[in-house]
């Protein structure tokens, strides 16, 4: 997969992040935040894998099918 070693700092970039977030998440709970503040950011990690995958994807289908 040229395009993941191609795009590796990008896509690492937002693997660490979300990585950040899960950390986040999880000081939420060992804290017992409140649901709310917990759902949104199980939403954000959501929205950042979404993104990553779309990166990935998106690599995917202009090495793979467009070139």
């Amino acid at each position: 997969m040229a395009h993941t070693l191609r795009d590796q700092p990008r896509l690492l970039a937002r693997v660490r992040r979300i990585q950040g977030q899960a950390a986040a998440l999880e000081a939420q709970l060992v804290s017992g935040s409140d649901c709310s503040a917990v759902l949104q950011q199980i939403a954000a990690i959501r929205g950042a894998v979404n993104g990553l995958m779309v990166a990935v994807m998106e690599g995917h289908l202009t090495d793979h099918l467009v070139n």
